[in-house]
């Protein structure tokens, strides 16, 4: 059965993996990269400090502590003790795997940091935001992300994943975290909707900054 999702894992890989489209390849390419999205990050820190200073540096730790924990888990756990090879780094797949820039990645994929670090900072905050356009918006960023992987063949659909359940896992229980520790020093009951303060606060700045920087990366891929 293993051996069997293995090779579908394979097959899927090979039939959404790359193409022949210079513009998709600068487009996975600079999406993928980090340094593109540390506006999109910063947008988000003035959106939680800008009103609830104490709750911002309890979420901002929290936010941390997920982040490491999905880049750590997945990098320092996961891959080690899997040691499923990258389709990069597959002998078997040598020459069927589209490369670009050749960019190979590290040895080992299984699970994805992108994939968990992404979805563990979209699940926690958007559980504080509570609002519908910002969590489909995210959701979509880190979907994307998740495929430019794919694309590059530095990771398999199953790679992408296992990195999903687990982010999922660790934002899910970061905001557990963060609503335990403020009901501790704050309520006494289980933190209610309307007493989390960012129910209803405004996120156009970091909205605004997500479109932008999409409207960038696609206009970059058009220029390059």
């Amino acid at each position: 059965m293993l051996e069997q999702l293995i090779e579908y894992d394979k097959w899927l890989l090979l039939q959404i993996n790359g193409c022949d489209s210079h513009f998709l390849d600068h487009f996975m390419w600079l999406y993928t990269g980090k340094l593109i999205w540390a506006p999109l990050v910063l947008s988000l820190l003035y959106v939680y400090c800008r009103k609830y200073i104490l709750d911002a540096i309890l979420i901002i730790l929290i936010s941390i502590i997920v982040v490491t924990l999905c880049d750590q888990i997945s990098s320092s756990i996961f891959k080690p003790y899997f040691a499923r090879l990258r389709p990069t780094q597959e002998p078997e797949l040598l020459g069927l795997v589209d490369v670009t820039n050749n960019y190979r990645g590290g040895k080992y994929g299984f699970i994805s940091s992108h994939a968990a670090n992404g979805i563990g900072m979209v699940c926690i905050s958007s559980l504080l935001f509570r609002n519908k356009i910002y969590t489909i918006s995210l959701i979509l960023w880190a979907l994307i992300n998740c495929y430019t992987r794919i694309y590059l063949g530095v990771h398999y659909p199953g790679d992408i994943i296992g990195g999903i359940l687990l982010g999922g896992i660790i934002g899910l229980a970061g905001y557990k975290s963060y609503a335990f520790i403020r009901n501790a020093l704050f309520y006494k009951g289980w933190l209610q909707e309307k007493d989390i303060p960012y129910v209803h606060t405004n996120i156009k700045p970091i909205l605004i900054t997500l479109y932008a920087t999409w409207g960038g990366v696609v206009l970059f891929s058009c220029i390059i």
